[in-house]
């Protein structure tokens, strides 16, 4: 995607919510949101002043998901705040009691609807770092991102598993940006307090907020290609925006989890074939990520493609836009697609 395009989507999104910044203030059933807009002409595709790095889990030794991971946490020396889904390995959970312990305060939110968040509560607030359940307002607080010294954001599709970093293709965006960081700075805060953030003319992918209608535009603006690597597609808006894409001459690929680990996906994986979309599924390994690429443009985060996940849980992603910074990304999406079996 040109970003010349890319920019026209995004400024008549803007103008239709009355230019009000990144949001329009309610979702399409009316509710209300929780990203603000800022009362100026909002441009999330500026440029940044560092490009953000993508990595790609699970990966192998010191280039693994999971060891780039703790290899944040032991550099930090200020701060770590964590907002995880599911977390239950105990080496990041002593990774992070750890450094609370050399002076880099940890706060930690975790999803109350998980299973395995009593323990891993238990044993980190045993080690001393402060921990949040997230608020019930959400269906489920499904983001995983991390912000570290307030200067580094870390934004995964995986989860703090060991399925996540060592069964399950997922993808993470380091993201350096001063206004990136104090944008998911201040969601951490919010939901650390129990408030609603007020977010300007935010790059972030925000759920609740305008996820949904930004990720639809993305897909919309798609001039040449456009691959998707996700869990799975429930949301009907964007099977159709997929399709429609298809139907406009772009070359569509969709890699979807295999139905053995998302029964769903059969249902998705032939409503968009009979459309003429390619499709493929995989395992090994699952593909958990939520990825979209169009024309070379990553969207890299927490959401599935899922109503519920697009408006009502807390989720965060980002686009990765910047010189060839979503090319670990593409490439692995090749690799995994030539592996992958024909629906």
């Amino acid at each position: 995607m040109s970003q010349r395009a890319l920019l026209a989507v995004l400024a008549a999104l803007a103008a239709a919510a009355g230019c009000r910044g990144a949001d329009d203030g309610a979702d399409d059933d009316g509710s209300a949101i929780d990203a603000a807009g800022d009362g100026a002409a909002c441009d999330p595709a500026r440029p940044r002043t560092t490009p953000p790095e993508v990595i790609v889990g699970p990966g192998t030794g010191a280039a693994s998901l999971e060891d780039r991971v703790v290899a944040a946490i032991d550099a930090a020396t200020r701060s770590i705040d964590v907002h995880m889904y599911t977390f239950t390995v105990d080496r990041v959970a002593n990774r992070l009691i750890a450094a609370d312990q050399r002076g880099a305060p940890v706060r930690v939110i975790l999803d109350a609807n998980q299973v395995g968040a009593s323990s891993t509560r238990t044993q980190l607030e045993a080690g001393g770092v402060e921990v949040k359940l997230a608020s019930s307002a959400f269906p489920n607080a499904h983001a995983k991102f991390m912000v570290l010294d307030g200067a580094t954001n870390f934004i995964l599709s995986s989860n703090f598993t060991f399925a996540g970093f060592d069964d399950q293709r997922n993808y993470a965006a380091v993201v350096r940006d001063p206004e990136d960081v104090a944008d998911l700075a201040a969601i951490f805060a919010a939901d650390w307090s129990g408030q609603t953030p007020t977010l300007g003319c935010t790059r972030l992918v925000v759920s609740p907020g305008d996820a949904r209608s930004r990720i639809l535009a993305f897909i919309a603006a798609a001039q040449t290609t456009l691959d998707v690597e996700m869990f799975y597609i429930a949301d009907s808006a964007v099977r159709s925006s997929i399709i429609s894409a298809h139907t406009r001459g772009v070359a569509v690929r969709v890699l979807l989890a295999d139905p053995a680990d998302m029964t769903d996906n059969a249902t998705t994986a032939t409503t968009l074939r009979d459309a003429g979309v390619p499709v493929r599924v995989l395992t090994p390994p699952v593909i958990h990520a939520k990825l979209i690429v169009a024309d070379g443009v990553a969207l890299v985060g927490s959401h599935n493609m899922s109503s519920t996940s697009l408006r009502d849980n807390r989720e965060i992603g980002v686009f990765v836009r910047e010189g060839n910074a979503a090319s670990p990304a593409t490439a692995q999406f090749a690799s995994d697609w030539a592996a992958a079996r024909v629906w």
